[in-house]
């Protein structure tokens, strides 16, 4: 009878084996991480278009366009009151929420990194708040309260009456333009994301890159479907509409 030989692996080859994969996998789960938070705030955000997309067509059909929404004027608390309380019946709204103070010791920072706006509490209160139950703050602004804001080249973008801005995940870090929180105006003629192709005033190749505030990203998330502004140069609404590999990319994993 022939002599077995059994065949395995040593502990140290074992111990080796496993230091190597957790190595990679450290490389590789930040990367994967962000990527997950990306495609999460995508969606989020997609759907908050298209809620308020169907508040501001059933708030028209009731009482009609924004011109007739008391407004009152720029900035103005009142106005952003009323604006409020036209819109918030048709979201599933926080009740505790509703007294405005959800953006509170809110600390925003713009996609470079630099103090943003405290929506809470700028210029006397010219925001007005709410949260919704799925967790997104969403903060109204009076820009003109006969729509006739010019912003862009597009008709509704020359008839602007409001802004409307969300964090897609309420107070949770990092609290960024251009990742978790995006803009809208509210038109006489519907919504329109900041940073389309027709906004002049937070156009997308300026507006929304590494060195830029990011006010102007959230045409790009709800028409490209990708955050890959935050990752590579050169994007653009008519030429290159996502990062190609990852020789000029960034992830960065504190997000």
């Amino acid at each position: 009878m022939g002599k077995r030989t059994n065949f395995g692996f040593t502990l140290a080859e074992v111990l080796i084996t496993l230091g190597v994969i957790g190595i990679v996998a450290a490389m590789v789960m930040p990367t994967v991480l962000v990527q997950n938070r990306e495609r999460e705030n995508t969606a989020k955000l997609k759907k908050v278009y298209s809620t308020m997309t169907q508040a501001y067509t059933r708030a028209v059909a009731d009482i009609g366009t924004p011109d007739y929404w008391n407004l009152v004027g720029e900035n103005d608390p009142t106005g952003a009151e009323n604006l409020k309380k036209t819109l918030s019946p048709y979201f599933n709204v926080k009740p505790e929420s509703i007294n405005g103070e959800v953006w509170l010791n809110t600390n925003t920072q713009q996609l470079n990194r630099s103090a943003g706006p405290n929506i809470g509490a700028e210029e006397g209160g010219k925001y007005a708040t709410f949260a919704v139950v799925d967790g997104m703050s969403l903060a109204f602004k009076v820009e003109d309260k006969d729509c006739k804001g010019v912003f862009g080249d597009s008709k509704a973008l020359k008839n602007v009456c409001a802004t409307f801005i969300v964090d897609v995940n309420g107070p949770k870090a990092p609290n960024q333009f251009g990742f978790d929180i995006f803009q809208f105006y509210i038109t006489k003629y519907g919504l329109q994301p900041y940073g389309s192709q027709a906004d002049t005033t937070y156009p997308f190749e300026t507006s929304c890159k590494l060195d830029g505030d990011g006010y102007g990203c959230a045409a790009w998330v709800v028409f490209r479907g990708n955050l890959d502004y935050r990752h590579c140069t050169g994007l653009e609404w008519n030429g290159k509409y996502k990062c190609h590999g990852s020789n000029n990319s960034k992830y960065n994993s504190d997000l």
